[in-house]
């Protein structure tokens, strides 16, 4: 601000300061601030053109990229390209962002340009070790997963070697996502103590790098979690997607699906638990699912605020109804019955996919919910003749809480 209002919008001590400020704020993942620095500088990069304008589209690219708008990133990557023609970094981001729409054919012809234009030497190892990665994971998603392996490992030992590059020991949170696609790899194929094992030094990288609130780090806790709920290390697992959800339900950049999957996986795993203990008391259930409380409440108005229902209605809608499953299971009926009612409207407007089973499955937690609070409530009226004990108070039965079919 002051520089602005000392030299003005368009001027270079102005524009070095806006793009200092938005490579810190990348490196934070702040991508809603972004956006707005966007909104005030891009108008202003554009006129003044040159350089300027190279970075700002650069920039926009990145974020947008983060943001899972992959269209709009590829878009911006490829006026890129128009304007300053082909370069190893430039083709391999073009790579990534093909690669996550599916357009794996494409995605391929640049990376495969990406690895003709790398120069050689130790000081480009870390652009060597992106490309390996791309390369790997576009054959991992195509299903030629033990093809993929020996890549990516080849870009998870170039990324380590950057780390030496100055001469000093310099750790980067780029050997953290290389243990990431390995440790999924490895995931894909059943190998679970492998994938375990790679995902654990991910978390302890990033936590190094970038801090325990980084959403870098809820992706990398979500998936370790998952590993172990796959190998029946109950505890350890709900304790990483707890983790998980709460750094997911927080970031900038929510992401609707990833938040149901965790809320879904965190369910399973009490499930288990609960069923392989016959005699868990009621409060013990309440116990364990009311602690979600907050993180549900919060993550239903990241939902409200940003306009989710419109955008996204079909995972809202399992979401919500996970949400009531959750908030109903930690004695929050009011609340629970509230999610169930917006899932129904929402699973009745759907006319491409039967959801007869989750309308059915709602409405009857809506039932449960409604007796439960009518029996509260006549539990507390004094009785005018003979007392008699309350009846119908009781918690669902766990196994009446469970997704319907196809949630």
């Amino acid at each position: 601000r002051r520089s602005r209002k000392a030299h003005g919008p368009e001027d270079e001590r102005t524009l070095y300061v806006v793009f200092k400020l938005l490579s810190a704020l990348v490196a934070q993942y702040r991508l809603n601030r972004m956006d707005e620095v966007f909104a005030e500088f891009m108008p202003v990069c554009e006129k003044v053109r040159g350089k300027w304008y190279l970075k700002a589209i650069q920039s926009k690219a990145f974020c947008s990229f983060k943001q899972y708008r992959f269209r709009e990133a590829l878009a911006l990557f490829k006026e890129q390209e128009k304007l300053m023609g082909p370069s190893a970094p430039l083709c391999e981001n073009i790579g990534h962002v093909l690669s996550s729409l599916g357009q794996y054919e494409e995605a391929e012809k640049y990376f495969v340009t990406a690895t003709k234009l790398l120069p050689q030497g130790l000081q480009h190892a870390k652009n060597a070790g992106g490309l390996y990665l791309g390369l790997g994971l576009l054959r991992d998603r195509l299903g030629r997963t033990r093809e993929a392996l020996p890549v990516l490992y080849q870009s998870l030992d170039m990324y380590e070697n950057a780390c030496h590059a100055t001469g000093t020991f310099v750790e980067s949170s780029l050997v953290a996502k290389a243990h990431m696609s390995v440790g999924h790899a490895h995931e894909h194929l059943g190998e679970y103590v492998d994938a375990e094992k790679h995902m654990r030094s991910a978390v302890g990288v990033f936590e190094r790098t970038v801090g325990g609130e980084s959403p870098l780090l809820a992706g990398a806790l979500g998936s370790l979690g998952k590993v172990q709920a796959a190998q029946g290390k109950v505890g350890e697992a709900v304790k990483n997607l707890a983790h998980a959800l709460d750094l997911e339900v927080a970031k900038d950049a929510f992401h609707t699906r990833t938040v149901w999957e965790l809320l879904e996986e965190i369910k399973n795993q009490h499930d288990k638990s609960f069923k392989n203990r016959p005699d868990f008391t009621q409060d013990e259930l309440r116990a364990t699912y009311s602690r979600y409380g907050p993180t549900v409440t919060k993550a239903l108005q990241r939902v409200q605020a940003l306009g989710l229902e419109a955008k996204e209605a079909d995972t809202v809608a399992v979401l919500r109804k996970t949400c009531g499953e959750i908030l109903m299971l930690g004695g929050e009926d009011e609340a629970a019955i509230e999610q169930f009612q917006a899932a129904i409207e929402l699973f009745k407007t759907f006319t491409e996919t039967d959801c007869t089973s989750l309308i059915t499955s709602s409405e009857t937690m809506v039932k449960i919910g409604l007796n439960r609070i009518a029996a509260r409530a006549k539990a507390k009226k004094p009785a005018k003749n003979k007392r008699e004990p309350a009846r119908g108070s009781e918690v669902p039965r766990f196994t009446d809480v469970t997704p319907g079919e196809g949630a």
